[in-house]
């Protein structure tokens, strides 16, 4: 049996740019094992597979395999699927202001779409409880771990601090872009660090020196299942960005607005919009969205069971 697939350059305007994610529409009767075995065909980043919906309101249920194994949500990936359901007509775009539900891992996620043909964005709304530790690598060990000099490293607008959405972060802010795309992860000096026992497997870097004009923010990930030429979409880490600063920098109670930057513009470079509600004792509310282009699409032989 042979199924459909589309492939989606996500939170950019240009085709060959963004994070590149590969969307299965319609993959009942796949197995995990198949799955698997598909998403290491495709070799992107990430791969969705999407089911039935299965009733309440539910449009649909996402499965989400990187080539290394079965990954949690991320905006990149949600939006991804929305824009290829709506363009392939596997769903109905919803009317105006009505939105889609999605379900992965027994998460519920909200999703808007606005515009028609190819002219199509999607918007992931979400709550989350951030957790927050401070008990941070000090600058001497953060130096050993990111291969930096202590001037590289941010000392007085911001601090680091270990920030968790449901996957926990390491969030460090760098003074440059220079700094950011210097940073080389550490596994040893990690390992032998004051807090290698914390279960963290991603640092989450990022510098107020951007590209873009529009952007705030440039991210990077580093860690020790991430390659060190490799720059991942960072849609999944944009939660405890979020949290990571109204902790950090005192962000009054309201509505605030971002534009985040990953990669450069000869490496994909993506922009993400994020909105995100600060209020007292309440849980983070969050919207991350951007647009999607279409690439390719085709279809590929199911693996053997």
């Amino acid at each position: 049996m042979h199924y459909p697939y589309y492939t989606v350059d996500v939170f950019t305007r240009e085709p060959f740019s963004g994070a590149q994610i590969t969307v299965f529409p319609t993959a009942e009767g796949l197995d995990e094992r198949q799955m698997q075995l598909l998403a290491q065909e495709t070799n992107h980043s990430e791969t969705v597979f999407v089911f039935a919906g299965g009733g309440n309101d539910c449009a649909a249920r996402l499965r989400v395999f990187s080539p290394q194994g079965e990954r949690e949500f991320g905006s990149h990936t949600t939006v991804a699927a929305a824009y290829a359901l709506a363009r392939s007509g596997v769903l109905a775009a919803p009317a105006v202001n009505e939105p889609l539900y999605f379900d992965q891992g027994g998460q519920r996620l909200q999703v808007h779409i606005s515009g028609e043909g190819e002219s199509l964005s999607a918007q992931l709304a979400l709550s989350v409880a951030p957790v927050i530790d401070r008990y941070a690598p000090d600058r001497v060990e953060l130096r050993r771990i990111l291969g930096l000099t202590d001037t590289d490293i941010e000392r007085y607008q911001a601090a680091p601090l270990f920030v968790s959405c449901g996957r926990p972060y390491l969030v460090v802010p760098l003074r440059s872009l220079s700094a950011l795309y210097r940073a080389r992860f550490a596994a040893e000096a990690w390992a032998q660090s004051s807090v290698s026992s914390i279960p963290v497997q991603e640092v989450l870097l990022y510098s107020r020196e951007c590209q873009a004009p529009a952007a705030d923010f440039h991210l990077r990930l580093v860690g020790p299942q991430i390659g060190e030429r490799e720059d991942p979409p960072v849609g999944a880490a944009v939660p405890a960005f979020a949290a990571y600063l109204c902790e950090s920098q005192g962000l009054a109670e309201g509505t605030h607005t971002l534009c985040v930057e990953r990669g450069r513009r000869e490496t994909r470079q993506s922009l993400l919009q994020v909105e995100f509600d600060r209020r007292a004792s309440a849980a983070l509310n969050l919207r991350v969205g951007g647009d999607a282009v279409l690439v390719g699409q085709g279809q590929m032989r199911a693996p053997q069971r």
